[in-house]
């Protein structure tokens, strides 16, 4: 039998007042038989009993309020919803990845009318074979090239075109079109969309591909000539424009835009209608694309009939078509075989025909008649109606882009609490009337013992309703604060005072007392989950990894991992299939977070917490000696700001410089969380200082200097936080795209600044012989502690594999910053050379993007590349009778003799 989830859980007995009486009598009479043996209304019990059940139901009926008044906020405490509840267009939205999506994309700039984007076939690389007895670095046994011959040294064995690469052709909106091509005004809109597509495409570049040329798409150009016959009222002009108008909307038609509202009319589900990449004016549907792609016929009895259905057309005596000779003056003809088929019934375009169709105004001729009398019409004002008439029609096509707005809830107050004390009837003497002076000391001594026993109910209901106040605290990434329970100060209470011996040491031991209860990781980490498994996310393989790995120190810093995951998600899927943009580098490309979708995702998914483009070799974070009189080795750590000032130093002395770093390690989360930093007054109260506290509040860090204003300090402390959990880490990664290292195919250069490539004795090359097209090559530290653990390397690859797009092959590395040598003056390390390399590339690539003839560091990268080598922690070969132990067992593959150098680094 199989088993599911039910949807519907509510069993609601939470709002059965009935209900809720009868299992609270069945307990009274379960536990309390022997004494209690009176069960009628009149009871106090009993009473006692009903007013707590309303109690109840009160709090169940709030529950149930919709999700956006339970989440509201009064306006003094305004919060965005769409940090806890992502919108349909932040979530379902992503970049452009298929070619419909791409065409979407450009076709949403202004000025274009329809835009194609098809494969370019034209990178053709050649495998060459030396004919040489010797093999020598600088002429391998294989060898690429886009020369087709190498001859006499090398002969060609296979060839192989680039894939990944492509071109976007664009159709002029109409207005444009008509205007002759060397026209300045077409020149000059012909430029500014090719340069808008182009920084368009690397703006929403996908993984593995890259953009050749952009160019607007050729036209074939056919006439219609007729005798038409008008209704006697009908406006001859008018007539004739609206002809012309809707033939070259039917052979060429414009790409329809909807609204929001439009598309959920037509019953369209909110996922399909923001599907795709985010546009400016108005919604393009998939239906809406295929009825615009190039035609692959035009028959007259389509005109005929279009022709017919123009308002004021009374008959078509006669119409024709034909193409129109200024095709042949066109020096871009189609080849031969695409040549159009033509007969008087139609033109056929055959399947290698990429032109759109255009109909040719100046020597298409239609002759209007009312009746027998033939009406004279002014071709010039013709013209200039039609190109106002498409003016107005592209306008009409300029909608808006709407996301569905969060509904806007009503804050009802729902947290408030009201003591089951004053529902009580007034005999009882412990509502806000209280009880009169003159009643005896006994009777005010025994209400006050009936108040204290009813506050313990107060407290607990005045809790429960504390957590529906903070449901939206609850329901959301937010990790400031490490409490999910949440204790509500009792009100409305009359003497309570009396009741309580000292009201802050009662608040103090019910918060204490509810925090043994909280068990925050936990309840934390299941909140989270429930979020993220709404996007269909899993992040527990993980932590179980890094708790069996590492710890259980690690699951805190696990929750921080999936919050901001959690809170990034919108970004994340949006961008999942994006490269990084190589035009668009206001802040440099290094230092920046200018890089792939895939690598953002994988370093959230890794919890790495820095997934910038920076030096890998270089922290902002050190072990340094104390200098002070005391012979004793002492060690401290500090950490700095990107500005070189000191953010934290330790507050305590270490003796070793490996229990230093371990509690640099340590102290690290407890900078995420704000509610761990001490802000307080100097001694005369002018300034102010914080300094960073641990779980036991013992002063683990202190930040040397004071602010004259508190509000200064508290924004330090914010911008502190973000540092310390963005910034300082030892982790992070290198994502390369094959297909951008490529010399370019007008370099004559080229042959010596291709990837090197693997040949047997025999020439025949390695699979995949393509080392360029869907390639990725990612390079981590191999070093830091966690990238060390060959367990969770192991993790991490299946991970990257499981998250790369299926088509693209990916080489992952792990590489050592520390020299090979021990000599006095060791050669860089590979890290240190590719960060070095790397950054040159990008430097000299943007400033020449679309041109590597002339940038000298292309070869020098990939041959490193070609070349790195994974590093891996030391191995034992240990005796039959010696019991060693896995993680320093030779592993083939995984293994090396010696010793890894390498910084032992703490983890997260």
């Amino acid at each position: 039998m199989e088993t599911t989830i039910p949807k519907q859980i509510n069993t609601l007995d939470d709002k059965d007042y009935t209900f809720l009486r009868q299992v609270g009598m069945q307990h009274i009479e379960s536990m309390a038989h022997k004494l209690w043996t009176d069960y009628n209304a009149h009871d106090p019990g009993i009473t006692f009993l009903e007013v707590l059940c309303y109690a109840i139901t009160d709090l169940g009926y709030r529950i149930d309020f919709p999700i956006p008044d339970l989440v509201a906020r009064p306006q003094s405490e305004s919060t965005e919803l769409e940090d806890i509840f992502p919108t349909a267009k932040s979530i379902f939205t992503t970049k452009p990845i298929t070619e419909s999506d791409y065409r979407k994309l450009f076709i949403d700039i202004p000025g274009v009318k329809n835009a194609f984007i098809r494969k370019n076939l034209e990178a053709k690389v050649h495998m060459h074979c030396s004919l040489k007895d010797e093999v020598t670095p600088q002429d391998p046994k294989g060898k690429l090239s886009y020369e087709s011959d190498l001859l006499p040294d090398y002969e060609k064995k296979d060839t192989f075109i680039l894939k990944g690469l492509n071109d976007v052709f664009f159709e002029l909106d109409s207005n444009f079109k008509q205007l002759e091509k060397d026209d300045p005004v077409r020149m000059a809109k012909v430029q500014e969309v090719s340069d808008a597509i182009f920084n368009s495409y690397h703006s929403n570049r996908n993984l593995c591909e890259d953009l050749v040329k952009v160019e607007e798409v050729g036209e074939y150009e056919f006439q219609v000539c007729g005798d038409i016959e008008i209704d006697k009222t009908a406006n001859a002009q008018e007539v004739v424009v609206e002809i012309l108008f809707r033939i070259q909307e039917h052979v060429s038609p414009s790409v329809k835009r909807y609204t929001l509202d439009e598309l959920l009319a037509q019953g369209k589900t909110t996922d399909a209608i923001f599907n795709g990449p985010v546009l400016e004016h108005g919604f393009i549907t998939d239906e809406e694309l295929e009825n615009a792609n190039i035609k692959t016929e035009i028959r007259l009895s389509d005109l005929v009939q279009i022709v017919m259905e123009t308002p004021g057309v009374a008959s078509v005596r006669d119409l024709a078509i034909m193409s129109c000779p200024c095709n042949k003056d066109d020096g871009d003809s189609p080849e031969e075989e695409c040549e159009p088929e033509e007969n008087p019934w139609k033109i056929c375009f055959p399947p290698g025909f990429d032109k759109v169709i255009k109909l040719c105004l100046k020597n298409s001729v239609l002759n209007i008649f009312k009746d027998v009398i033939p009406i004279n019409i002014d071709p010039a004002e013709v013209a200039l109606a039609f190109e106002e008439k498409f003016e107005a029609h592209n306008e009409a096509l300029a909608l808006t882009y709407d996301d569905i707005d969060i509904p806007e809830g009503r804050y009802l107050n729902n947290g408030t609490y009201h003591s089951v004390q004053n529902d009580l009837p007034g005999i009882y003497g412990i509502g806000l009337e209280g009880l009169s002076p003159r009643e005896s000391k006994e009777r005010h001594a025994q209400a006050l013992q009936l108040k204290a026993y009813l506050t313990f109910f107060d407290q607990i209901l005045a809790t429960y309703f504390s957590h529906l106040h903070n449901i939206g605290k609850l329901l959301s990434g937010n990790m400031q604060g490490s409490n999910t329970y949440y204790l509500d100060e009792l009100q409305d209470i009359k003497h309570l005072e009396k009741v309580l011996k000292n009201d802050v040491e009662y608040q103090q031991e019910a918060f204490l007392a509810l925090n043994k209860l909280d068990n925050y990781i936990d309840r934390k980490g299941k909140l989270l989950d429930h979020l993220l498994a709404r996007f269909a996310e899993n992040m527990n393989e993980y932590v179980f990894l890094m708790i069996d790995l590492f710890g259980l120190e690690t699951r805190e810093a696990s929750l921080w991992h999936k919050a901001r995951l959690l809170s990034e998600y919108g970004d994340l899927g949006y961008q999942r299939a994006g490269a990084m943009n190589y035009l668009d580098v206001p802040d440099g490309i290094w230092d920046t977070s200018n890089v792939s979708g895939l690598q953002h995702r994988i370093a959230r998914l890794l919890g790495v917490r820095d997934f910038s483009r920076r030096d890998l070799t270089s922290y902002n974070f050190e072990i340094f000696p104390e200098a002070d009189a005391d012979p004793t080795d002492e060690w401290r750590w500090r950490v700095r700001y990107p500005d070189n000032s000191i953010v934290f130093t330790s507050n305590r002395k270490y003796d070793t410089r490996e229990e230093a770093e371990s509690q640099l390690w340590k102290a690290i989360p407890l900078a995420w969380d704000t509610d761990n930093y001490q802000l307080q007054p100097t001694a005369d109260g002018t300034q102010w200082f914080f300094n960073l506290l641990d779980k036991s509040k013992e002063i683990v860090a202190r930040h040397v200097k004071f602010y004259a204003d508190k509000s200064e300090a508290e924004k330090t402390i914010q911008d502190f936080a973000a540092y310390m959990f963005d910034k300082v880490t030892d982790e992070g990664f290198f994502l390369f795209e094959n297909i951008y290292l490529r010399p370019d195919a007008a370099d004559p250069s080229a042959t010596q600044k291709f990837m090197d490539i693997c040949v047997d004795e025999n020439c025949e090359q390695c699979k995949p012989e393509d080392p360029y097209s869907f390639r990725l090559t990612i390079v981590f530290p191999g070093w830091t502690r966690r990238f060390s653990n060959l367990h969770f390397r192991e993790f991490a690859e299946q991970l990257i594999r499981s998250e790369v797009p299926a088509h693209i092959l990916t080489r992952i590395c792990w590489i050592g910053s520390l020299p090979e040598t021990d000599s006095e003056d060791p050669p860089p390390s590979q890290m240190e050379q590719l960060e070095e390399l790397y950054r040159k590339w990008l430097e000299h690539r943007m400033q020449s993007p679309s041109d590597q003839m002339n940038n000298p560091f292309l070869k020098p990268l990939v041959k490193l590349l070609h070349t790195l080598d994974s590093i891996y922690p030391h191995g034992t070969l240990h005796d039959c009778n010696e019991d060693g132990k896995a993680e320093t067992s030779i592993i083939l593959n995984r293994s090396s003799l010696g010793e890894l150098k390498k910084k032992e680094n703490g983890n997260e």
